[in-house]
């Protein structure tokens, strides 16, 4: 059954539990899709299922979720959809879909290194008739596959370490040995740092390889955790690529942050990327995420973005209460998480802060009311900083220390107005975890 949620003007912009990282945005007739892997709180990485969420492209706030699309095992019968996986049981990892004579092919991995593909009438599925990727007469093992349509031409690009590709004949399973690459790009050398998670786009005569990078100058090929999304063009699809540089890099929005995973895509005249982020202190419990980005058309140059809680939107609402979970830099070792059906910032220590960017306090300087639901655990304070200027000390500290309580604490931050970026740090002269922070809000006072 579709649900619609009023969730894409935060960042992260579905519900914030639904896990769904790996994220391949496509446009089709008029709205766009999301297809990625999906997590489950607590878990790994994904499940046995996919679902694909879309939104019309005249409106990106709401998101329909259309239910379960492909699944490995019969474990979600009673969500209408059984085992269609036929070889394999394993997890369904990071797919693509790509659409040929009214037909949308799904193409997937699994978590015993088996690739497949499986076809809709519909871009959302549910997806049947599963077959294992093929070449030279045998079935291929790699993750993260991708599929750029040129022309009448489809290119599969697959792998981790080095970003394989080979066209797709006919019957869209089998590849075409004859036009088989390696290595697009590399760990291993060219200087890209591809760690995996290739997508292959197009911008303006430039083919584009977004992927999940180890890239650094001081170390090019093998430097650093894949938290970062770079880019490599060429104008031959079978290369050499040129390493261009990062998109976006996830680094600070979990303490365990690991990998990253997306795509970029063009909406209507913007362009976007998408990506995720981990939550819970882990390299899982991933979540959707996306920023608007400049691209030069002529060049394939891409502006790098930065994280924001807003997404698809400008600015938020200050108005609104907002859960904690939607900022988009935490620092000091706290994290977000899922607790008791809430969505916190937890183990909140002195020195402990989260960024939102970014709140649109309108024009016209104004004084507002800043309110913070808080489960104090020991005495400390609240330091909210306005665009780095420190606004407002609110005071805490627990009425019951056997069972502490959420309580609203309230402070006044004078003279807002514009665009600006939001700051809440944690200080006490006491070790340990000092609170959990849920919401916060704020009212103009007039």
């Amino acid at each position: 059954m579709e649900k619609i949620y009023a969730t894409g003007f935060h960042n992260p912009f579905l519900p914030l539990d639904i896990y769904v990282p790996d994220g391949e945005p496509k446009v089709f007739d008029g709205r766009v899709y999301l297809y990625g892997s999906k997590d489950v709180f607590g878990g790994e990485y994904c499940c046995h299922k996919y679902h694909v969420y879309s939104a019309d492209i005249n409106d990106l706030q709401h998101w329909t979720d259309h239910g379960p699309a492909l699944a490995s095992t019969d474990e979600y019968a009673d969500e209408g959809i059984m085992d269609g996986v036929p070889w394999s049981d394993g997890l369904l990892w990071a797919p693509d879909v790509v659409e040929k004579d009214g037909w949308y092919y799904l193409y997937f991995c699994l978590s015993d290194g088996s690739e497949g593909v499986a076809r809709s009438r519909k871009p959302y599925g549910p997806f049947t008739d599963a077959r294992q990727i093929l070449m030279n007469g045998e079935p291929i093992s790699g993750i993260d596959p991708s599929v750029l349509r040129e022309g009448n031409d489809y290119y599969y690009t697959w792998g981790q370490g080095n970003c394989q590709m080979a066209k797709l004949k006919e019957d869209m399973y089998t590849l075409d040995e004859t036009t088989y690459s390696e290595a697009l790009i590399s760990h291993e050398d060219g200087m890209q740092g591809f760690h995996e998670g290739s997508s292959l786009r197009k911008i303006g005569e430039y083919y584009c390889i977004v992927y999940a990078s180890e890239y650094t100058k001081e170390y090019p090929n093998r430097g650093s955790a894949p938290t970062k999304l770079d880019y490599a063009v060429s104008k031959n699809i079978y290369g050499p690529y040129e390493y261009r540089g990062t998109i976006i890099d996830n680094t600070g929005i979990d303490p365990s942050s690991w990998n990253d995973h997306g795509s970029i895509i063009k909406i209507k005249d913007q362009w976007y990327v998408f990506y995720h982020g981990s939550s819970g202190n882990r390299k899982y419990n991933r979540r959707a995420r996306v920023e608007k980005i400049s691209v030069d058309e002529e060049r394939a140059v891409i502006g790098q973005a930065q994280m924001t809680s807003s997404g698809f939107a400008e600015a938020l609402d200050p108005e609104e209460r907002l859960d904690a979970a939607y900022g988009c830099q935490v620092s000091g070792g706290a994290y977000f998480t899922e607790k008791e059906d809430q969505f916190p910032m937890v183990h909140i220590t002195s020195g402990s802060s989260a960024s939102y960017r970014y709140f649109a306090y309108g024009d016209g300087a104004q004084d507002w009311k800043m309110a913070l639901g808080i489960r104090p655990l020991k005495k400390g304070s609240a330091v909210i900083l306005i665009n780095g200027e420190k606004k407002a000390e609110i005071d805490f500290a627990p009425e019951n220390s056997r069972k502490p309580e959420i309580r609203r604490i309230e402070g006044i931050l004078n003279d807002l107005s514009g665009k600006a970026e939001l700051c809440v740090q944690f200080f006490s002269p006491e070790s340990g975890e000092l609170a959990e922070l849920y919401w916060f809000e704020q009212k103009p006072l007039s």
